[in-house]
């Protein structure tokens, strides 16, 4: 074993008379790692480390990071201290060995941050063990979560204290019909700053979007893969609304994407119309808007203009398509959003929005005006003319630039250099 940087860490088996010596140090240990599932432990210094009052060989421990198959993780509980605060665990090992789990919680009341991976093999058998250290916890300020039952979740819903809030790899429901939530009904999520939920069901974040109510949320990040119809997505999207209060939401993604192959039936190739977007320009501070579904949006010039005019302090816009190379949009606005965008939203940098270039429109009579530099990826946009687009972007765009793998797109910078 070795201390260094207030970090300790077994390096060989670790036998009885290495505990005199362990102990004189310990004291000053801060973060403990219990990743190596190969270090084997000698029989007499397990004795004496399980023999040995609570938290006496670590007593001061504030950072945890373990895994489930290390030959330690059962007997955590015994070596670390009460004062642990951020703590990651993945769950790797034997099913059984994620049982030691429910003591984490009981003994570690200081939890602020936790973060459980969990192998996808094992989610079947650890999610009981999860769900019950989560029940367990007091009031934990982040939590980063795979694989939850529904009893977990209606007790997550009693962290007041929660600023961050991830969840992923879910299959089932947490609340039955949950209805429409009101002040007095919706998850008390007075500190909740940031939720990223990414499952495969749209039912499920519609479902679980649906117990909060004017949630002070700066950061909402949405991903699913299945049953993101239409009708869906606008579910999900006026859940969003009631969800988040409107002053602090700076930062939203949404991307409703099929993981089917699009050759299948039951692939659903839909676009959504600007009316689905139009709800969000009720957010005046939104600096980061990232919206995917499986083939993209029907925008017009009017629409992106609408979106610039609204969000005046955005920074990134992505407006894609999942599978857009197998269908698109019935319309697409023109190069003229661009140099909207580019004059509305000042501190623009990044933009991914499909455009129809096939005809190149009139330079505006202000010229360039104040405009944005920033970078634009195009996407499938069909292109005809390089020449007269690269004298556009130079009569309007100079910040312009231009990412794109695809040869016609290359050819406009071609032309901007000759």
């Amino acid at each position: 074993w070795e201390i260094r940087d207030w970090r300790f860490t077994i390096v060989s088996p670790l036998a009885f008379e290495d505990w005199e010596r362990c102990l004189a140090h310990s004291k000053r240990v801060r973060t403990f790692s219990a990743h190596n599932g190969t270090i084997t432990l000698d029989s007499s210094a397990l004795e004496s480390m399980i023999s040995l009052p609570p938290g006496t060989v670590l007593p001061n421990v504030t950072g945890l990071s373990c895994c489930s198959s290390s030959t330690l993780f059962s007997y955590l509980p015994f070596l670390i201290g009460p004062r642990v605060q951020t703590g990651a665990i993945l769950i790797d090992g034997p099913a059984f060995r994620s049982s030691a789990l429910q003591s984490f919680a009981s003994r570690f009341r200081f939890l602020q941050s936790v973060k459980i991976v969990v192998e996808p093999i094992k989610r079947p058998l650890s999610s009981n063990s999860i769900s019950s250290f989560i029940t367990q916890m007091a009031s934990p300020r982040m939590l980063d979560v795979h694989g939850l039952d529904h009893q977990a979740y209606r007790h997550i819903t009693s962290f007041s204290n929660l600023v961050n809030l991830i969840i992923s790899d879910i299959i089932e429901m947490p609340f039955p019909n949950p209805g429409r939530p009101s002040p007095q009904t919706a998850f008390p999520a007075q500190a909740l700053r940031e939720l990223k939920i990414m499952v495969s069901n749209t039912l499920f974040a519609i479902n679980f979007l649906s117990v909060f109510h004017d949630a002070p949320l700066a950061s909402l990040s949405i991903s699913t893969t299945e049953n993101s119809t239409p009708t869906n997505a606008f579910v999900l999207l006026s859940a969003i609304c009631i969800a988040c209060a409107i002053p602090q939401l700076a930062c939203l993604h949404v991307f409703l994407c099929e993981c089917n192959d699009p050759m299948y039936d039951d692939t659903r190739l839909y676009t959504l119309p600007f009316d689905f977007i139009r709800p969000l320009l009720a957010y005046p501070n939104l600096r980061s808007l990232s919206l995917a579904c499986p083939v993209g949006f029907e925008l017009h010039d009017i629409s992106v203009e609408t979106m610039a005019r609204a969000w005046p302090l955005l920074d990134t816009l992505s407006l894609v398509g999942d599978l857009s190379e197998v269908a698109t949009p019935r319309s697409r606005p023109t190069l003229t959003s661009l140099a909207t965008l580019s004059q509305l939203c000042p501190k623009l940098h990044t933009v991914w929005l499909a455009v129809d270039a096939m005809s190149v429109p009139r330079v505006p009579c202000d010229g360039r005006g104040k405009t944005a530099a920033f970078t634009w990826y195009p996407l499938d946009s069909p292109i005809h003319r390089p020449a007269d687009v690269a004298g556009f972007r130079r009569a309007t765009l100079p910040g312009l630039r231009i990412d794109s793998r695809r040869r016609s797109w290359r050819d406009v910078g071609t032309f901007l250099v000759a």
